[in-house]
């Protein structure tokens, strides 16, 4: 019997090419979506969970409260890791990830690089996180203050497929010994890195004594460092909440109620950080609301394949009704033939599915998708069997899906009937067919209204004002005191160069907001106030140099001996925080800097549009005291916008005479501001190509459908045209009902997006306005769409000679 089902089937398949032409690829470019999409999610829901111990590791997170002003960070004091571990049983070990400055040198031999992904950790590491070791003792790797573990890419990177244990590298001032190499981090780590040094530095050691214990618990950024701990087996996160009450009663409860704050903390489960972390200073994260865009993308595409076959399936039902009909005259049971039609479906299905595997295949290798999804996805079938096994049961899903009800209409045909009276079979589903194509209509209008609000909002982003002028600036990064030490020097060449217009510096790149420092501020009648507050040193001339637009008062000067270090620049929203009437002269104490307000900036956003533009205060740079390699400035050039390769050249050859170990490092800051939106702008793209898939996934099925109502309505198409009917009425009368139901779907689909959208805007705190217009372009694009592709199809039966249409049979 099912030899025979499947002759049937093929038999039919070539006879009906179209049909199956339609079907076949509608469903396998679905699949292929769907698969691709569905390897996108299955990286970003198994965050972290290649470690053996996911589920007892936490990151320590915490929140400062500074007289009613409440910051949550991800970072962490250096010494809360120890002192929780030694106050506390529960707390099993502890790994501190502290961040070194970002792209170090490195270098061995002739051969140097820069390096982004860098910590300091503790020596424990390796038995707390799951690496694969390639070569080296886990246990004794980072024991030494001075050896480091490096990644199986950085070792190639400098030792080709060599052991590199033993060998030394250098940094900008600092001799390593390579102690152990570990396999690339899986994609899927939301804590990414190749070299690991050792926490056990003697300057990074937890001090004996109370009083620094206590004042370093208190200093929130002193070091930018993550604190992951290790609790027992099935540790309930809820009772960490007595463990922070009591750890701020016995370590920090005293000074808070000298600075007027309190301090709390809580556990995030490890496997929890990517999706659910929503807090301060914390590493890049995922947006919840683009995978659910994502998952909802891939079955929106599944549905309108499926319901192209649910379509086109019951309106062959007029050319099958007499086969059904013989079938059931020679005994065929209903049961046998919904087994044969769902046969048939779960054909088209796997032949579906095998396509669809070429087609990701082929994605994946020639085109752009793995850049747009920012991960690099793999279809690696034979080192994952199981995922061969989910891919054939999704198959059988969306055959059952799509057959389910063509097998159950078809297979009710009265045998009499369908012998007789076979040209009105399948009429009585037209209803069903038509509710259908709504619904494909509201999800392709939903789509492509999505994606031009999201064309808006970026448009919006990129042409805000942000409050300085991001055109023609360079950025360039200085390392290591002894090259700050030469600023004044660097200044003084550079400005001899007429194409350099400005100069100034900053600790902060513009686009990476400051991290919150405790802060002393005056209020208006002079008293001071604890608050938390942002602060970032600035050079001379800065606010020039950025094009910034100063209110009150006056940017630093050199021609001021009294600016260094003893003066602040604020901004409007730092004024309206404090109620400040007159903010000039107001005194501030912030990161070890004290002095007067001697100007107010207008609001510029330091960060990016998803946040409002915080309090900040700006101070002019001190001088350079301490030896710190990983000290770091970035000098803000504003260079003319002509001959631009010409003065990178310039900074090339200068650069080279001042730090002639290192290569020059820079950047142009309107390319630094705009990769600040990268997810957005790839989540655009993403969406545009969807929307074209949804919408011609749609387009093929009504062809389809239009083929066969043409057909069925060839005699009525010859009467009308002897009547009169021009071929452009024709054509019309066949459209008119598609058009209605596409600009039905269009004003639910308008709602569905409204919403989507809003929520989606919610997380820019600067957004443009959801226009009515975008709806209704997008009714009229899909309209168009749907037009064309019935009129195609009509257009040929609608212009032939109505005599041959009144011989049709």
């Amino acid at each position: 019997m099912l030899t025979n089902y499947l002759k049937v089937t093929i038999r039919n398949l070539y006879r009906e090419k179209m049909y199956a032409i339609i079907n076949i690829f509608g469903l396998s470019l679905a699949i292929a979506c769907c698969l691709i999409l569905g390897l996108y999610l299955k990286s970003e829901l198994t965050y972290d969970r290649h470690n053996t111990k996911y589920k007892q590791i936490f990151r320590v997170v915490n929140e400062y409260n500074v007289n009613g002003k409440i910051d949550n960070s991800a970072i962490t004091s250096m010494y809360l890791g120890p002192m929780l571990k030694e106050q506390y049983p529960e707390v099993q070990a502890y790994v501190r990830f502290m961040t070194i400055p970002q792209a170090e040198l490195i270098r061995h031999g002739d051969d140097a690089f820069y390096w982004e992904n860098h910590y300091m950790v503790d020596d424990n590491i390796f038995e707390v996180f799951t690496h694969k070791i390639i070569y080296g003792d886990p246990k004794t790797a980072l024991v030494d203050p001075y050896s480091v573990a490096v990644s199986e890419s950085f070792a190639k990177k400098y030792f080709g497929n060599a052991n590199p244990i033993g060998e030394i590298v250098n940094t900008i001032n600092e001799t390593l010994k390579i102690t152990l190499v570990f396999a690339d981090l899986p994609e899927n780590s939301h804590m990414k890195y190749d070299i690991l040094r050792s926490y056990n530095l003697k300057i990074l050691q937890t001090s004996d004594n109370v009083s620094i214990r206590r004042q370093v618990l208190w200093t929130m950024m002193m070091m930018k460092n993550y604190t992951y701990v290790l609790m027992p087996e099935g540790y309930d996160v809820q009772k960490f909440k007595d463990i922070s009450d009591s750890f701020y009663e016995r370590n920090m409860a005293e000074m808070g109620t000298m600075l007027k704050s309190t301090w709390r903390s809580w556990l995030q489960p490890l496997a929890d950080i990517h999706l659910k972390s929503d807090v301060g200073s914390d590493l890049p994260t995922a947006n919840k609301f683009y995978l659910y865009g994502f998952a909802a993308t891939a079955l929106f595409i599944l549905l309108v394949a499926c319901i192209n076959y649910m379509n086109l399936a019951t309106a062959r039902a007029a050319r099958r009704a007499k086969e059904v009909g013989m079938r059931k005259i020679l005994g065929a049971g209903r049961i046998g033939l919904m087994l044969q039609f769902l046969g048939e479906s779960l054909f088209f299905s796997l032949l579906a599915l095998f396509l669809g595997i070429i087609l990701v295949e082929l994605a994946l290798e020639l085109t752009p998708i793995n850049a747009l999804l920012g991960k690099p996805l793999a279809l690696n079938l034979s080192h994952e069997p199981g995922l061969l096994g989910v891919m054939l049961v999704f198959s059988l899903v969306v055959g059952l899906m799509s057959g389910i009800y063509p097998a159950l209409y078809l297979s009710s045909m009265l045998p009499l009937s369908a012998l007789v009276s076979s040209n009105r079979a399948g009429k009585g589903s037209i209803r069903i067919r038509e509710l259908l194509v709504l619904i494909q209509f509201i999800i392709s209008v939903c789509v492509i209204a999505c994606a031009l609000l999201m064309t808006l909002q970026m448009r919006y982003v990129s042409n805000k004002s942000l409050g300085f002028n991001k055109e023609n600036r360079v950025i360039i990064t200085l390392r290591g005191t002894d090259l700050i030490a030469k600023m004044p020097t660097i200044e003084k060449e550079l400005s001899n160069n007429s194409r350099i217009l400005g100069i100034s510096s900053s600790t902060v790149k513009i686009g990476q907001p400051p991290e919150i420092e405790l802060a002393s501020v005056s209020k208006n009648d002079g008293a001071m106030e604890e608050t938390s507050l942002k602060s970032m040193e600035v050079g001379d001339n800065f606010l020039e140099v950025m094009g910034m637009k100063l209110l009150e008062g006056r940017d630093f000067s050199k021609k001021f001996l009294t600016d260094v270090g003893n003066v602040f620049v604020v901004n409007e929203a730092m004024v309206k925080k404090m109620g400040w009437k007159e903010p000039l002269g107001k005194s501030i104490v912030v990161g070890g800097a004290t002095g007067q307000v001697i100007g107010v900036v207008s609001n510029f956003h330091f960060a990016s549009l998803h946040s409002t533009v915080e309090p900040l205060a700006l101070h002019r740079f001190g001088d350079v005291m301490t030896e710190d390699p990983y000290t770091q400035r970035f000098v803000v050039l504003n260079i003319s916008g002509e001959e631009i390769p010409q003065t990178i050249k310039f900074l090339q050859e200068k650069f080279a005479e001042f730090d002639p170990k290192h290569p020059l490092q820079f950047e142009f800051l309107d390319e630094t501001l705009n990769r600040l939106y990268l997810s957005e702008q790839r989540l655009m793209k993403l969406i545009m190509i969807f929307a074209g898939i949804c919408i011609l996934i749609s387009c093929m099925g009504l062809f389809g459908l239009a083929a066969f109502t043409t057909e069925q309505r060839t005699k009525e198409i010859g009467v009308r045209k002897v009547m009169g009917a021009t071929t452009w009425q024709i054509i019309i009368m066949l459209s008119r009902r598609i058009l209605l139901l596409v600009l039905g779907g269009a004003v639910i689909a308008s709602l569905v997006a409204y919403y989507a959208m809003d929520e989606w805007l919610s997380g820019f705190a600067y957004r443009t306005g959801i226009d009515p217009w975008v709806f209704l372009l997008s009714a009229v694009v899909a309209a168009a769409v749907a037009f064309i592709t019935v009129a195609l199809q009509s257009y040929k039966t609608a212009n032939a000679n109505p005599v041959e249409a009144l011989r049709y049979e």
